[in-house]
């Protein structure tokens, strides 16, 4: 799959989230309860954060304004803008005549109206809603795909982030075992007169320093794994979460303008932008169309003071006098400003994430080459001959603090550097747009 001629246009890329979060997903989402301990049955890194990405508040209201959103298309499909009104009276009178005699009588008549009104659309006004609750949904598509990743490439780097972080615990833990086996031989040598009194206070102090490092380590390492946990919902141990080295796809562009380009096509924010000035143009359209009023049409049947029957019809047509919709013109307006000054703003913030992300994962790459294999593991081996040499009291304690804070340091800068490596390829697969299952996975 080549990367550089991506061949994804908007309308089609548009088209495939819609079906996505309407077809195959639910738009109504599954109560908390339903979720449990499915996270549970996860073992690999990206498993782990698809599925807490499911289960995470902010993920779950877009799905909601999503269905919210959907409830007003139908709204505006209404083929009218309120129910008809229906109205009537009837009235009965009696009455005496001052005629003669001979005409004299009792006059009566029965008035009675029924009238029904109907108000309807004019201008285009239901075909207008209509367009803008059709963008509004393809707009929260959108969203819900930005949210989405968003949240998804953060659990992917904290995962990896406390993976290492367990590492680093595990390796600062056993550089304080060694250092309180250095004390004790320090301590026995200055008992037996066969080193000088500073050799204990250097490695008390050595202990310190090292009980520092892993106190900070460990820290940090709790306050990930109780954030894991709280995602999860479930507690988490070292084995739930298994590392992964992970590969960036072979066929990324190599210029910088090309990378920039490939963001501008995928990432989900940009394609947002745009919809919100699309919705800021048609909402304009439709204070433009306020102007002109809807018509109300009636109709009605009554029979007069003379008892007969008449029908007629009625038209309602409101004016515009008082109320002229130029505070709503200048809001419509100042949206559509709004909307092109944000999407600079998305644009400019990616093109900066794209270049940032590429000047780490470099830097990083060329660092990561100074620890081969070769060389750790020979930093490895020296510090269990340290641990022998001190043990038998074959080298000086000064001498043995240095070596070994050299060796550990090594393998912590080892660790850190890894960390950071591993994570720079998770954000520059982010900032790009594509997705996470495009990261490999080293055997």
């Amino acid at each position: 799959m080549n990367f550089y001629f991506f061949p994804i246009q908007r309308k089609l890329l548009l088209c495939c989230l819609v079906y996505i979060y309407v077809i195959v997903l639910p738009i109504q989402p599954e109560s908390n309860d339903s979720f449990g301990g499915s996270c549970q049955k996860y073992n690999s890194i990206q498993e782990l954060s698809h599925c807490i990405v499911s289960r995470h508040p902010e993920y779950r209201i877009e799905e909601i304004k999503l269905k919210e959103i959907s409830g007003r298309k139908k709204v505006a499909s209404y083929y009218f803008p309120s129910n008809p009104v229906f109205n009537g009276y009837m009235a009965a009178r009696k009455g005496d005549t001052s005629s003669p005699s001979f005409l004299s009588g009792p006059n009566a008549a029965n008035n009675f109206q029924v009238m029904v009104n109907q108000e309807i659309f004019t201008n285009g006004k239901r075909e207008i809603a209509i367009q803008i609750a059709d963008e509004e949904f393809k707009a929260q598509v959108f969203r819900l795909e930005s949210v989405r990743r968003i949240l998804e490439f953060d659990v992917l780097k904290k995962l990896t982030r406390y993976r290492y972080l367990h590492l680093e615990e595990e390796n600062s833990f056993n550089s304080l075992n060694l250092v309180k086996e250095l004390k004790k031989v320090s301590k026995a040598r200055v008992n037996e007169g066969l080193s000088p009194g500073i050799d204990e206070s250097l490695s008390e102090s050595e202990e310190i320093r090292i009980f520092k490092i892993w106190n900070q380590i460990h820290r940090l390492s709790e306050n990930a794994k109780s954030e894991l946990e709280v995602l999860l919902g479930f507690p988490i141990e070292k084995e739930t979460v298994k590392i992964q080295h992970w590969i960036l796809p072979k066929d990324l562009p190599k210029e910088k303008s090309d990378l920039i380009q490939m963001a501008m096509q995928m990432r989900p924010e940009l394609s947002l932008s745009e919809k919100e000035i699309e919705l800021s143009l048609l909402r304009q359209n439709e204070v433009r169309r306020q102007k002109i009023p809807n018509v109300t049409l009636g109709g009605f049947a009554q029979n007069d003071g003379f008892n007969e029957r008449v029908v007629g019809g009625l038209v309602t047509f409101p004016m515009t006098v008082w109320r002229d919709y130029e505070g709503e013109t200048i809001i419509a307006s100042s949206q559509i400003d709004n909307s092109k000054e944000l999407k600079e703003s998305v644009s400019r913030n990616i093109k900066q994430e794209v270049l940032f992300a590429l000047t780490n994962y470099l830097t990083l790459s060329d660092e990561i080459q100074l620890y081969d294999t070769q060389k750790m593991d020979r930093a490895e081996l020296d510090l269990k001959n340290l641990q022998e040499a001190i043990r038998f009291g074959k080298i000086k304690i000064i001498d043995a603090i240095n070596h070994q804070r050299i060796l550990l340091q090594t393998k912590l800068n080892y660790l850190n550097t890894k960390t950071e490596f591993e994570l720079s390829q998770i954000e520059l697969v982010r900032v790009l747009g594509l997705p996470s299952d495009s990261l490999g996975v080293k055997p």
